[in-house]
């Protein structure tokens, strides 16, 4: 057994992690393009939707549509896409890109909670110092301090912590519904039709005709969207296989920093102290609650 990765996983992680950060900074340049919050919604999941079919078309595996199936699709759509991304619209304009980046990031404290709660993973030392340490991260984001040059009100950033529940949600029911016979890109691609499905159904009451009629810096940010979309699902599948989900996992700590970085550098956002203060929390708390041995 490697004690170390090579350097391929390594860099494939700090690649993954960067541009789970990048995302938040292009969807901020979308919903301030002027294209409506359905127009986004239905254009990024209908690109990644496309993608994986096609992905499907030459693996020759596609994805399974018996009745137990539907079900499983639907919540994975509505908690892994709808909900988060539409919670993201609604507070990315009323927070800085890196903020929403530190917020998202918790989602695997959300998801290691309710696990708990559901009794199907444990709860050890290393993981109550680790939630204890991402409690006070929450507390320093919402300290008003914590960024200044840009004011954010309490309820967008309580808002804002639906994110992480609703992916903490997606993450569990996954493990606990998988379907039987079904591999990660036939589930990865049936729960982007369904979301792209039930959106472009909610579109065609609601479409504006102007989000598709001249191209501009929002659409460029929803097509990179949905391009890496498609390439982070194929290296965080990959991750999985070189090195298992303890490694992959960690990918979270460079979404953290990368978050922070892509606000400063495409919307000149200036993080307070306390804002880097939280990132360091943050971080050494995903650290500690990836631990999975019972504590002695």
């Amino acid at each position: 057994m490697r004690l170390t990765p090579g350097l391929r996983p390594v860099l494939l992680l700090m690649f993954l992690g960067s541009s789970w950060g990048l995302y938040f900074s292009m969807l901020k340049i979308a919903a301030l393009s002027g294209i409506s919050y359905t127009g986004i919604l239905a254009l990024t999941t209908a690109g990644v939707a496309l993608g994986m079919s096609a992905i499907a078309l030459l693996r020759r595996r596609k994805p399974e549509f018996k009745p137990q199936h539907h079900l499983f699709y639907l919540v994975c759509a509505l908690t892994g896409y709808l909900l988060p991304m539409i919670t993201e619209l609604l507070v990315i304009e009323h927070m800085p890109a890196g903020v929403l980046t530190l917020i998202v990031s918790m989602a695997p404290l959300a998801t290691l909670l309710l696990a708990w709660l559901m009794k199907t993973d444990i709860i050890n030392l290393p993981r109550v110092v680790g939630i204890l340490l991402g409690a006070f991260a929450i507390f320093a984001i919402l300290l008003p301090d914590a960024h200044h040059g840009e004011a954010v009100a309490w309820r967008w950033l309580l808002l804002a912590l639906l994110v992480p529940v609703s992916y903490s949600i997606h993450h569990n029911f996954t493990a606990r519904c998988w379907p039987a016979g079904s591999d990660s890109y036939q589930v990865a691609c049936g729960e982007a039709l369904y979301a792209a499905a039930l959106l472009m159904a909610f579109a065609s009451f609601n479409w504006q005709w102007q989000d598709v009629e001249s191209w501009n810096q929002g659409h460029s940010a929803i097509l990179f969207m949905a391009l890496i979309s498609l390439i982070d699902i194929y290296i965080y599948f990959e991750l999985i296989r070189l090195e298992g989900p303890i490694f992959t996992s960690h990918a979270n700590y460079f979404m953290v920093v990368s978050g922070v970085l892509w606000g400063m550098v495409i919307f000149a956002e200036q993080p307070s102290s306390l804002m880097w203060v939280s990132a360091a929390l943050l971080i050494a708390s995903l650290y500690l609650v990836s631990k999975s041995e019972p504590a002695e």
